[in-house]
């Protein structure tokens, strides 16, 4: 990357971490903890923007641009992320969960079928770990199926 594009992606970033800290001000909740759910975004957003800004204020280093190949894995990456968000509720965790793990596994150029294994056994066992063992419910197969 060159100066610019360093200071670019700085900038990027601390918008995004301005817009993510001003969002979570939007957060209200009558009982609870004293300090209430906007906390943990805001130190994760401050520290971030205050990052970023530096990355604005002193690029360093001329690092190169991944290859096409790179970026287009990352794309399918971002993408996959965006399709876990959009079917989750309606297909369930377990599933969604499955077949994130296996595109991404699959995207990171390992083999299909460990990547679909790798999908069967953690996308129910996270289910399990998170609604059976710790006790923050998910629904287990969505409103498409029930």
């Amino acid at each position: 990357m060159t100066r610019m594009s360093v200071r670019l992606f700085g900038a990027a970033v601390f918008a995004i971490a301005a817009l993510y800290t001003l969002q979570s001000q939007q957060y209200l909740i009558t009982f609870g903890d004293v300090l209430g759910p906007s906390v943990f975004p805001v130190i994760v957003g401050i520290p971030m923007m205050i990052l970023s800004a530096s990355l604005v204020v002193f690029p360093t280093g001329d690092v190169a641009w991944p290859g096409r190949d790179r970026l287009w894995r990352q794309a399918a990456a971002l993408a996959a992320f965006v399709g876990y968000t959009l079917v989750m509720e309606e297909v369930g965790f377990p599933i969604a969960t499955a077949a994130l793990i296996a595109l991404i596994g699959f995207i990171m150029g390992g083999s299909p079928w460990r990547a679909l294994a790798l999908g069967a056994v953690f996308g129910p066992g996270l289910w399990a770990l998170f609604d059976q063992v710790l006790g923050l419910p998910l629904d287990f197969l969505g409103t498409l199926f029930g």
